[in-house]
């Protein structure tokens, strides 16, 4: 072995040998411990990154849903609690407050038949008056507010038949909010409706119908927001059955109506004038041929002396 050089013994050589080991070792066992903190913390940040996106997920999906809730026409939810079949679970409140002469005190010996149509106008409008004029029968309109049909809105009028309300936007997310937002939807319909025609419409249908499961607060509240504001409000206990997505044949809405009807001493019917609905203009002839063919009916809009049916009775009555 050759001597030490660089005035270093040999004992001062092993002992920086050491030393230089030593911190090889510091700096494996710093790396090792550092690799270990990475290996166990990336789960966990994992798991938070994965659960942050499928918050946001979740967010975009309900706000995709809810879009699409809102303005299909195909998305009524009245159908699907009330049907024909379950019309005897509607309640038939009294006419209100002041005394008029009722539609049963006219026409105490007959049945009477309220075809009405929601969610106009649209571009059948006309071809449906056109269809009850030929047949000299008014029929109630429960409207929504939509630009550039205002001769609609005035034919309705001018032609004998109810312009009613059934809300400004038909958004149920917005109208069913908080009653505050649902006092305005009233307004602005109440609004837009006088504008063009000139007449302060009284009679209002609820979106989804008053037995409509989307509000979250007291219902009481909107029922007196109504009240308050003039209103009084109308279900149906016959339904044609037009609103789903499934297209009806006009014979089938038909025969809907007629065996509807056919079971009620006051039958209010529920349809739809939509741009969709076509088979309903269609079927309205022949719905208007069998019931005034028939001395056991008599078809009337409605008016403050119907007597309404309503799926939820208010205790405001």
């Amino acid at each position: 072995m050759e001597p030490v050089t660089d005035n270093k013994t040999e004992q001062q050589v092993q002992i920086e040998q050491i030393n230089h080991r030593r911190r090889r070792i510091q700096r494996l066992k710093r790396f090792l411990t550092f690799a270990l903190c990475v290996l166990l913390l990336f789960p966990n940040v994992t798991c938070v990154y994965l659960l942050v996106q499928n918050f946001h997920m979740n967010k975009k999906i309900d706000a995709i849903y809810q879009m699409i809730s809102e303005d299909s026409e195909q998305t009524y939810l009245d159908e699907k609690s009330f049907s024909n079949d379950s019309a005897e679970e509607i309640i038939v409140s009294e006419p209100e407050e002041e005394y008029v002469i009722s539609d049963n005190e006219l026409y105490p010996d007959q049945k009477k038949v309220y075809l009405t149509f929601d969610d106009g106008p649209s571009k059948y409008t006309n071809e449906i008056l056109d269809v009850l004029a030929e047949y000299d029968v008014k029929a109630t309109f429960f409207v929504l507010a939509k630009d550039g049909f205002d001769e609609e809105y005035k034919r309705i009028v001018e032609e004998g038949h109810t312009l009613a309300l059934h809300s400004y936007s038909h958004k149920y997310s917005k109208i069913y909010a908080t009653p505050t937002l649902f006092r305005e939807d009233v307004r602005l319909i109440q609004d837009y409706v006088k504008d063009r025609t000139g007449q302060k419409s009284v009679i209002y249908r609820f979106p989804g119908g008053s037995s409509n499961t989307l509000v979250d607060f007291d219902k009481e509240e909107l029922f007196a927001i109504l009240r308050e504001e003039g209103l009084s409000y109308f279900d149906w206990n016959v339904t044609s059955q037009d609103a789903g997505s499934v297209k009806l044949s006009p014979q089938k809405i038909y025969q809907n109506v007629i065996s509807g009807v056919s079971e009620k001493e006051n039958g209010i019917v529920l349809m739809h004038d939509a741009a969709d609905k076509h088979t309903t203009v269609e079927a309205l002839p022949l719905i208007l041929e069998e019931l005034t063919s028939d001395d056991t009916y008599v078809l009337l809009p409605i008016t403050e002396g119907t007597q309404p049916v309503r799926h939820v009775v208010s205790s405001y009555e």
